[in-house]
């Protein structure tokens, strides 16, 4: 782990775009195939080959709160997809009986896919994310301003939510250590959590434009 001093020191004497991530993009990997979130598998996948072939092309980071999160949550997010996968095995297996009972059974017999591996394919796919990324240490001030968003209902704890308000406050700070230290690359902010950063879930390429003011001041894109 890194303080945001010391991330920022790296990160600006070796250039190269930053991807901040929130702990929601790695568990909806794992439940992207059931929730028909297939360009966000297609991105992450493109993501890790590209991390995997040059690694200096781009640096993702990540709360040391994101590790937390992850470990507390993966296991929920396997079992969810299991389930689907298994639900769906029992309707095509009731697809090819229903055709048998009225004589005209299919040529093929009924594919299974909850043993395939797929849920530990695409946990997989968001553990490479993690692996590959910089972790920032918990830094107190950051943590201050994100009890003070819990305070005022600032977004994203407009509900009274504080880890992703941590989240956001440690990566504003980051970004804005990059921007003095003339740092050129992009730095954006990642999140599939619609309800809490996005402006409405038709539009996940928009910030809320509370969260607007923030993020330009920090240079820090979404």
């Amino acid at each position: 782990m890194k303080s945001i001093g010391d991330a920022a020191t790296e990160l600006t004497a070796v250039q190269r775009p930053v991807l901040c991530l929130d702990t929601c993009v790695l568990l909806d990997v794992v439940r992207a195939a059931h929730r028909a979130q297939l360009d966000l598998m297609d991105v992450v996948h493109r993501l890790s080959q590209t991390i995997a072939t040059t690694p200096d092309r781009l640096q993702v980071v990540v709360t040391s709160l994101v590790l937390r999160e992850w470990a507390q949550g993966v296991e929920e997010v396997q079992q969810e997809a299991s389930r689907w996968l298994a639900a769906t095995d029992e309707r095509i297996s009731d697809i090819h009986r229903a055709w048998e009972r009225i004589g005209k059974p299919l040529a093929n017999a009924a594919p299974v896919y909850g043993g395939a591996g797929l849920v530990q394919e695409l946990t997989d796919l968001a553990k490479a994310l993690i692996n590959a990324a910089m972790v920032l240490k918990e830094d107190g001030d950051c943590v201050a301003r994100a009890v003070h968003r819990v305070k005022w209902k600032k977004r994203p704890s407009h509900k009274r939510e504080i880890k992703d308000s941590i989240h956001l406050e440690h990566y504003l700070r980051l970004s804005h250590a990059l921007q003095i230290g003339g740092h050129a690359r992009p730095r954006v902010l990642v999140s599939t959590n619609s309800s809490d950063f996005w402006e409405n879930a038709n539009t996940p390429a928009r910030a809320h434009p509370d969260l607007i003011p923030d993020l330009a001041s920090a240079g820090l894109a979404f």
